[in-house]
């Protein structure tokens, strides 16, 4: 019987879960709450890939017996083997818990049911979430879903503009547009990536190094470039750095063969297009598989150009626009793209000066409710409590 205090646990074990975000993927965010006499006795969390999963960490941790007890897991109890931990409905069976409440089901093929099937075989009761508080935890795992059933990663895209909507300065200048707060956010989001994309005038014009900065280190990501003339100069930052952070150019087939060898040289990964029928953005999101690494989370951060460009291509899951107080009033400074009206405001948070707005695409196989994302609810956190985007998670032991 689904009751009011069900949600309450199934928040506090949410809350849980996005403690790993960053640290956990490619696998989900997944948190477990333990409760007795309707008392929290045991909660935990899956802190790092490679680490116990929530629910044995959950279960270790219990203040008395767990006999009889009900768990609150956001995510389906895996039940399959050949993976770097145990499986955990074995655990909870052994463990007599007497009730299992979960957010949602576990799109894995291997698992997507077997788990509760399992649990309700050894007399457990199971109860799963009604539709839309299930949509808040498909919501959570949204890029392990679309890993998962659409072999791709998710794609969050940002920029910056003034409050009149230019994204550079006069004629295209480079122009320092939002405050430390926000630039520092931006760098708490690159380190939670496996790629950040960028165009070939981004890196014409800018120069960048796409480095992450001014915050705890998680991940490098790799730099990937979209350039179908193989026009990125081997005297650019991000080639000059290459051997140091992996760098990946995206190039057509058509492209100069003369300018391809000197970027290899450097220790640049050069990729095109398996057939002309797939674009340069398709194969950048596909860059990791050279390596035999499948991205998680990819961040592009576009010009005007490269916006629209995935805008038409409809693989952006994310979008997140910082705005400025400063006005350019610049006829000739470039203006943001345009924000299709699929795009829908999830949030909207003061970050030092400026203001960050997220929007979600609601024709995404990753949007399941009006609700903000992970990262945001972190950031309105962080930044309401002082925090400076470093790693604030509780300490564990692994």
């Amino acid at each position: 019987m689904w009751a009011e205090s069900d949600v309450q646990f199934l928040d506090r074990a949410s809350r849980l879960a996005m403690n790993g975000r960053g640290w956990v993927e490619p696998n989900p965010m997944v948190g477990c709450v333990i409760v007795k006499n309707d008392r929290i006795i045991g909660e935990g969390f899956h802190s790092r890939f490679g680490s116990p999963h929530a629910e044995p960490t959950a279960l270790s941790g219990c203040t008395e017996s767990p006999n009889g007890a009900t768990a609150y897991v956001t995510l389906e109890p895996c039940c399959h083997t050949h993976k770097k931990t145990p499986p955990c409905v074995p655990l909870l069976i052994e463990h007599r818990i007497a009730r299992v409440v979960i957010g949602c089901v576990d799109p894995n093929p291997q698992v997507n049911g077997n788990g509760i099937r399992q649990l309700k075989q050894a007399g457990i009761e199971v109860d799963l979430a009604p539709t839309l508080v299930e949509a808040r935890f498909k919501q959570l795992i949204s890029p392990f879903i679309l890993r998962t059933l659409y072999d791709r990663p998710y794609v969050t895209m940002k920029w910056a503009q003034t409050s009149d909507g230019k994204v550079a300065g006069h004629e295209g200048m480079r122009l320092k547009i939002t405050d430390e707060p926000a630039n520092r956010l931006v760098h708490w989001l690159r380190t939670r990536s496996d790629a950040i994309v960028v165009g070939i005038n981004t890196v014409l014009n800018d120069d960048p190094s796409l480095t992450v900065r001014g915050v705890d280190v998680i991940r490098h990501p790799e730099r990937i470039i979209l350039d179908r003339k193989l026009r990125t100069p081997t005297t650019s930052q991000l080639v000059r750095t290459a051997l140091l952070t992996p760098t990946v150019v995206v190039t057509s087939l058509t492209a100069p063969s003369a300018h391809f060898e000197p970027l290899v040289e450097k220790g640049v990964r050069v990729v095109w297009p398996p057939a002309e029928r797939e674009d340069l953005l398709q194969a950048a999101l596909r860059a990791g598989e050279y390596v035999k690494k499948n991205y998680t989370h990819v961040l592009i951060e576009p010009g005007p150009t490269l916006a629209s460009a995935v805008f038409r291509a409809g693989i952006c899951d994310r979008l997140w626009v910082f705005e400025s107080p400063q006005t350019l009033d610049d006829p000739s400074a470039p203006r943001a793209s345009t924000i299709p009206p699929w795009f829908e405001l999830s949030g909207q948070l003061r970050i030092g000066q400026d203001l960050l707005y997220e929007y979600l695409n609601t024709q995404s196989p990753a949007y399941f409710t009006h609700y903000p994302s992970v990262d945001f609810l972190l950031t309105s956190e962080n930044h309401s409590s002082g925090v400076d985007f470093s790693d604030s998670r509780p300490k564990t032991d692994d």
